[in-house]
């Protein structure tokens, strides 16, 4: 992630206007009483919009601003999208680089998969809300409702192409806590004729049985609606567990080894019922602690008080062994940081 120059931090906050000045608001905008009574019509909306995501070339700049545990944290990047290839991302101003799946938070979350659409269904109502416009575009809204009405998410979806132009995150106090979308976008033209490109992934737990029995333990949900989607072991030989409610993801990387939190600088230690768990303020809302013989490192796109439920739901036993090293999770996860957020 990185700081933005002041030029691009003005830029950020004319396109997030009212959102950022004023989310408490935007959030009571635009939900109608009308949408009570609608069932999930928006999520034929997200569908088109994941398979447009996939399917049409496109390339623009988006930016990306994530309120964590300690304020904002915000990012410019350019994209281009390759049909059968992924999602092109080149951060500014270092002009990192790297092809991300469009469904993954690297991608801006915009073309999710099937499942994670059905874990979204599970969770929330999605509703359609009218039309408007961002960026100069023509626009469907869609709204993502908890089950007490209150706002979860909002998305922007392009008239002319599909493809999600702008999406929104807020917490159960009505805060923004992610916001992101297209300050540009060139669409390739349609082809004629063109196969809609499915959405990959899924529930990748063919793997737990085995897992089981070699003696991993894990829980299949998490404080936050956070459901289980994938579990699987690294040829580097951590564990990895993904989770997400359909909106966000928290990333669980699980690995041998003990830990000296005097090697992770940048990070801060805190005391949290009795253990000590490392933190560093990012859009990632990165946390690594030592449990038993193991070391866990979390990264998320998730509200920080989701964040930090799940961090505690996950285990918390005493070190075997003096913490003398940097558990090799760790050491070799530190780099898996998303840019984007």
């Amino acid at each position: 992630m990185i700081r933005l120059p002041a030029f691009l931090a003005v830029v950020i906050a004319m396109v997030l206007g009212l959102v950022a000045g004023s989310p408490a608001r935007a959030v009571q905008q635009g939900v109608q009483q009308g949408e009570q009574d609608n069932e999930d019509t928006g999520l034929r909306l997200l569908r088109e919009a994941a398979v447009a995501a996939r399917g049409r070339g496109y390339s623009g700049t988006q930016y990306v601003t994530t309120w964590g545990r300690s304020g904002s944290f915000s990012s410019v990047v350019e994209v281009h999208n390759v049909p059968g290839r992924g999602l092109s991302v080149r951060s500014r101003p270092s002009g990192t680089a790297g092809w991300v799946d469009p469904g993954a938070p690297a991608g801006s979350m915009a073309a999710p998969s099937e499942t994670m659409l059905e874990v979204l269904a599970r969770n929330y109502r999605v509703v359609e809300a009218g039309r408007t416009s961002t960026g100069g575009r023509a626009a469907r809204l869609v709204n993502v409702l908890r089950a007490d009405g209150t706002l979860a998410a909002r998305y922007w979806l392009d008239e002319a192409g599909g493809l999600a132009l702008r999406r929104e995150l807020f917490d159960g106090h009505g805060r923004t806590v992610h916001a992101g979308g297209f300050l540009d976008l060139t669409l390739d033209p349609a082809r004629g004729g063109a196969v809609a490109v499915p959405a990959p992934g899924g529930v990748d737990l063919g793997e737990v049985p085995a897992l089981m029995d070699l003696g991993w333990c894990f829980p299949t949900e998490l404080p936050g609606r956070l459901e289980l989607f994938a579990a699987h072991t690294a040829p580097a030989g951590y564990l990895y567990l993904g989770y997400s409610d359909g909106l966000s993801v928290v990333s669980v990387f699980v690995d041998s080894g003990v830990l000296d939190g005097e090697k992770l600088r940048g990070w801060h230690a805190q005391r949290r019922d009795g253990h000590t768990i490392w933190m560093r303020n990012s859009a990632e809302q990165g946390t690594i602690w030592a449990s038993g013989d193991h070391v866990y490192t979390v990264f998320a796109d998730a509200p920080a008080d989701t964040v930090d439920a799940a961090v505690a739901a996950l285990p918390h036993e005493p070190a075997p062994n003096l913490w003398n090293r940097l558990g090799r999770g760790a050491h070799r996860l530190l780099s898996w940081v998303n840019p984007f957020g």
